[in-house]
């Protein structure tokens, strides 16, 4: 006995239907990212700081509304106030943490271009486009340490990009 596969496709093919929310979003986004990249992730940091107080006061009332009740009642009592604090913090110090984290990732670029640099250097391999992308992650550093979080403008001008393609991709349809 023979078995025959069938395929069925169907009749009415729906077409993906194209928004222009998408591209309008990617754009403020990107917008956001490319020229406010700082004060976006100083405001990611206290909105981050915000939860986890919102977390340590949900647990402090837990804590006490429970209290006789939980096992590991100072474990409940600890967390929250841990997270009350921690959440402080990262309110008060979001920008402090954002250029730190500015100054982080501007060094390990320029480190990281430096040294690839210098081992192709050394090894007399600097003639190809290996050199150029290593002289990108010194220059990205050296921008990300005094002027914006570099990795954060290169994804909002990606962003910018993608809208800017989907738009025309809607306006074609």
């Amino acid at each position: 006995m023979e078995l025959k596969t069938e395929i069925v496709k169907p009749k009415n093919k729906v077409k993906e239907s194209k928004s222009l929310i998408i591209p309008i979003v990617y754009f403020i986004l990107g917008a956001i990212l490319a020229f406010k990249s700082n004060e976006a992730t100083s405001l990611l940091f206290f909105i981050i700081g915000v939860i986890v107080v919102v977390f340590g006061l949900k647990t402090l009332i837990e804590y006490y509304r429970n209290k006789e009740d939980v096992q590991y009642k100072n474990i409940n009592l600890t967390v929250a106030i841990a997270s009350i604090i921690i959440g402080v913090l990262l309110m008060v110090l979001c920008q402090a943490i954002n250029l730190g984290l500015r100054y982080v990732l501007g060094f390990f670029l320029i480190f990281f271009g430096v040294s690839r640099l210098l081992t192709a250097i050394s090894f007399g391999d600097y003639k190809n486009l290996s050199t150029i992308s290593n002289i990108v992650l010194i220059v990205m550093g050296i921008f990300s340490i005094f002027i914006s979080n570099a990795i954060l403008v290169v994804i909002g001008w990606l962003l910018i990009l993608n809208a800017v393609l989907l738009l025309i991709d809607y306006l074609k349809k």
